[in-house]
């Protein structure tokens, strides 16, 4: 064997090859969720802290107002105010059914009289009334009922009945229908009827001689 051919066994690189680049990309990555989730753990605790000391702040500062104010007043000013809300209930549903007459005082010709009255208050505050009257002539009950159908709180104006009496007068019976805003006591305390005080024929000053005081039950004066 030639002793020049210099053949050896002894490799002259590394039998495995040393991998890189993937393992330590991972490992980086992971490395820094983790650090990320720490320190987003940190910030949530920290802000929860800041919360918690923000609201007994405002807690402490809540309370020294509070302690600036008497509280017996405040209790009196809490009753006073419910006991006005209930008062504006109370005269939001009452009914005033004098303005009944007021305003047939103010719609009444001076050429006719009524002789009997009867009125009855639904459960929705309006009344029905029912009149029977006495006219010079046939020509004032007409002006009579153009009077009540054009008046605003009247409606469903009816004029029946209408006859020549022994004494040559016109008498009729009358049925309206006076709105419930029209006898609110409230609206009367704002804007009351006025009976007028001329005597011309569109003043209208009569008023009838019956009258009822009771919302729930009809009276007829003969």
């Amino acid at each position: 064997m030639d002793p020049q051919a210099g053949a050896s066994f002894i490799p002259k690189k590394p039998l495995v090859e040393t991998r890189s680049g993937g393992g330590g990309i991972f490992f980086s990555l992971a490395l820094l969720m983790f650090i990320a989730s720490i320190a987003a753990a940190g910030a949530v605790f920290g802000y929860q802290g800041y919360l918690k000391t923000t609201i007994a702040s405002k807690d402490e500062s809540l309370k020294r107002t509070e302690g600036a104010f008497d509280a017996d007043a405040i209790e009196t000013l809490v009753r006073t105010d419910r006991r006005i809300e209930e008062v504006q209930g109370l005269l939001s549903k009452h009914n005033a059914p004098s303005a009944i007459f007021a305003l047939l005082g103010e719609l009444t010709l001076t050429s006719v009289r009524y002789d009997t009255f009867n009125f009855i208050l639904d459960e929705g505050g309006a009344a029905s009334i029912k009149l029977t009257g006495i006219a010079d002539s046939f020509s004032s009950v007409a002006l009579q009922s153009d009077q009540f159908g054009a008046s605003k709180h009247l409606s469903d104006v009816v004029f029946s009945d209408i006859t020549i009496n022994a004494i040559g007068r016109v008498t009729f019976t009358v049925d309206a229908t006076v709105s419930a805003a029209t006898i609110s006591y409230a609206r009367q305390l704002r804007e009351p009827f006025v009976l007028p005080q001329s005597s011309s024929e569109e003043s209208l000053p009569t008023t009838p001689q019956a009258t009822s005081t009771s919302p729930s039950a009809t009276t007829t004066t003969p």
